[in-house]
């Protein structure tokens, strides 16, 4: 082997080491905060933990089968799922219409204007929005219920009424959200081609034909992402609940991380905390992968 080629080998080998070397911080990162935790917290939901003494009596799936046989539990996954379904496309959705909008449809000043104000609420921190929130829904001094009393519309109870205690988190989760969502999309919409537009005008393709056919086709990864980030950050809700309705009235509001929380830092009961967060894990694999196959269909790359 010649000089060069040593030479070569030994810089291509001292590279490889070098990008080992950039990797290894990432790698402890996510074997102490993520990797050891998963596999101590699958450990425990198989047991019977006592925190104050560190005992474990191992009980198999005993925790798992009191999941389906609790009626709080089945509550807090059933709404779960309803802010997975709910909160994500109603982010989603709402976030793509606004970034319609604003996609250089109104003069430069003023489109910059309406972008700052959607996606102001994305910067506020969700407790403080919450408590505003709270007091717009308040059944007699709340502002919602006061305009809805101009028009002459019976008043809601948002918090009280178990019918309406999720709603109420969902307009919160949209109205704080939305800009975000509205922020992503816009990036990829910025990256269509206008020619690609105004050729569909040519061909009378207008409004809503080329919202269908051209602008939701060559956005669909930035829409894909965005969808993604709300269903998993829908199946993590907890703050707004918390501060809103405390998961009631009742459990007609609380979320599987809300009744999580509770079972492990009130009840002090960590065998069902871990496995109700096994399950949500298992959850999220499981919406995630069915996202990701249904993204074969509508999400274009080219």
């Amino acid at each position: 082997m010649s000089g060069k080629k040593k030479n070569k080998l030994k810089n291509n080998q001292k590279e490889i080491f070098a990008g080992y070397l950039f990797t290894i911080p990432s790698f402890i990162g996510f074997l102490v905060f993520v990797l050891i935790p998963v596999i101590w917290v699958i450990g425990i939901s198989f047991t019977k933990y006592n925190v104050f003494t560190g005992e474990s009596i191992f009980n198999g799936l005993k925790n798992y089968i009191n999941i389906f046989s609790d009626t709080r539990s089945l509550a807090a996954l059933k709404n779960t799922i309803w802010y997975t379904i709910f909160c994500s496309i109603g982010n989603t959705f709402i976030g793509l219409i606004l970034a319609v909008l604003v996609n250089d449809k109104l003069p430069g000043k003023i489109n910059i204007f309406f972008r700052s104000i959607y996606f102001f609420p994305s910067l506020v921190g969700l407790t403080f929005v919450a408590i505003i929130w709270k007091a717009f829904f308040q059944t007699d001094g709340g502002l919602i219920n006061y305009y809805l009393d101009i028009l002459n519309v019976a008043k809601v109870g948002w918090l009280s009424n178990q019918s309406f205690s999720k709603v109420s988190v969902l307009i919160l989760d949209i109205w704080k959200n939305a800009g975000m969502s509205m922020l992503l999309i816009l990036a990829g919409l910025q990256n269509v081609d206008k020619t690609i537009l105004e050729a569909g005008e040519i061909d009378g393709t207008n409004g809503w034909k080329s919202f269908w056919h051209i602008i939701i086709p060559l956005a669909s990864p930035q829409i894909f992402f965005v969808l993604i980030m709300n269903v998993t950050g829908a199946l993590r809700i907890y703050e707004s609940i918390y501060v809103l309705t405390g998961g009631g009235p009742g459990d007609s509001s609380r979320s599987l991380v809300m009744l999580i929380a509770e079972k492990g830092f009130t009840s002090f009961d960590y065998g069902s905390a871990a496995s109700l967060s096994i399950l949500l894990l298992l959850l999220i694999a499981i919406v995630t992968l069915i996202q990701f196959i249904g993204s074969r269909w509508w999400v274009h790359y080219e």
